[in-house]
């Protein structure tokens, strides 16, 4: 097994002692504790650990800030929250900040577990019943409406339109080939531009900008079920 440090930070005392106790019977490496990112950095200065896991600050500028925090002290440390529902201005602002995780205090401790690993392997993760949702502005994306706002925002053209939603249902630059009848090369060609025309920086906050745009139409779904394909780089979790 992997193995990979994790820092826990609360600053409720019971459950941060319960998640330590917990984690460290999943066979991971050191399990530390800590109230807040400044106790962390006094107490860990020059040995940062490889994920942190910190319930999540009230308001999205207070997350935001916990992960410059930790990516000026330890660019390396992958940061997942916990929290007690999901906000999906919260959820998108911390993935969009860096985060890698983004999950429900209700998690079992398997999916817990399994979770982790998927983060220290580098991959991104977030509850399983935000996937449908994600499916379902997959869709918008191609609206009409929708569309014509990305447009006018951006000066995206029809076939990166086309591309974006393809990045919300989660496909690789070789399914979106396929799927648009053009060259794999054409698709990064267009990844390019798209990730030019709105200031992000990879394929995951390309799609968390069109959930955003798509979150703001008038018929854009608002209910959370079943799991469905997520961005490629963001992987569900049965919760």
């Amino acid at each position: 097994m992997v193995q990979f440090n994790v820092v826990v930070i609360d600053s409720n005392n019971l459950f941060r002692a319960g998640l330590v106790s917990l984690l460290s019977t999943m066979g991971f490496g050191r399990v530390d504790e800590a109230r807040s990112v400044a106790d962390l950095i006094r107490i860990a200065r020059d040995s940062p650990p490889e994920i942190l896991l910190s319930d999540l600050p009230e308001g999205l500028p207070t997350a935001v800030d916990t992960i410059r925090q930790v990516g000026s002290w330890a660019p390396d440390t992958k940061v997942i929250f916990l929290a007690d529902d999901i906000d999906l201005e919260v959820l998108s602002g911390c993935y969009a900040a860096g985060a890698s995780g983004f999950l429900l205090k209700s998690i079992s401790r398997d999916a817990l577990a399994d979770s982790l690993r998927l983060v220290s392997a580098g991959e991104k993760v977030f509850p399983s019943r935000l996937a449908s949702f994600l499916s379902g502005l997959a869709t918008r994306v191609g609206d009409p409406q929708t569309s014509a706002t990305m447009m006018e925002a951006c000066n995206l053209s029809d076939r990166e339109i086309a591309i974006l939603r393809c990045l919300v249902s989660g496909h690789s630059n070789k399914v979106i080939a396929a799927n648009l009848d053009i060259a794999e090369s054409t698709v990064k060609v267009h990844l390019k531009a798209i990730l030019r025309k709105i200031g992000a920086r990879n394929r995951t906050q390309a799609a968390i900008w069109a959930i955003d745009r798509c979150r703001s139409a008038p018929s854009a779904p608002n209910t959370l079920a079943a799991p469905a394909a997520p961005p490629r780089g963001l992987s569900p979790v049965a919760q």
